[in-house]
């Protein structure tokens, strides 16, 4: 089950964490921040990677000087 490796930036649950301390310093800087805006800005930021490695794969393909192969 977890056999491969990703970058901690794409896991859900380093994201999730981040964005919790991040919405904590806020707290403590006055702010209110309820738990709905915390999941939510969790989300966002999920969201907002999960595009841009979508962005990268394309463009990449896109300026790739070989085929992609699974023969060599």
């Amino acid at each position: 089950m977890l056999n491969g490796t990703k970058s901690p930036f794409l896991s859900r649950t380093v994201v999730g964490g981040g964005v919790a301390l991040l919405m904590g310093l806020v707290q403590i800087g006055g702010y209110v921040v309820s738990p709905a805006d915390a999941a939510d800005a969790s989300a966002a930021v999920t969201g907002l990677i999960t595009s841009g490695a979508g962005i990268l794969a394309v463009v990449g393909r896109i300026l790739a000087s070989k085929r992609v192969s699974l023969r060599r």
